[in-house]
């Protein structure tokens, strides 16, 4: 093979990079902001059971690790306002 295109042979599996439909990147950003607040709610006011997780939720507290937030920045954070935008912001999740 010279065209540097890889080779997929007959039944051969795939498995795709991305589970789920696709989505545009605001409905994403919205998606992961709403994880990140059930991620930060679980953290600080009340534990949010496994099979009631977003589908991002692992991904919004790999976010919050990120972020490095301490537990009272967080407890701040956990309803809409200035704190949680600002959170939002720390972690890529703004728009433009």
């Amino acid at each position: 093979m010279t065209s540097g295109e890889p080779v997929v042979r007959p039944g051969t599996k795939i498995i795709p990079m991305r589970v789920g439909p696709a989505v545009s990147v605001p409905e994403r950003r919205e998606q992961l902001r709403a994880a990140v607040r059930q991620a930060v709610r679980h953290l600080v006011i009340q534990a949010v059971p496994v099979p009631s997780r977003s589908p991002y939720y692992e991904h919004a507290r790999g976010l919050l690790d990120e972020a490095g937030w301490g537990l009272d920045e967080l407890v701040e954070a956990a309803e809409p306002g200035p704190a949680q935008q600002a959170l939002f912001a720390a972690i890529g999740l703004t728009d433009g």
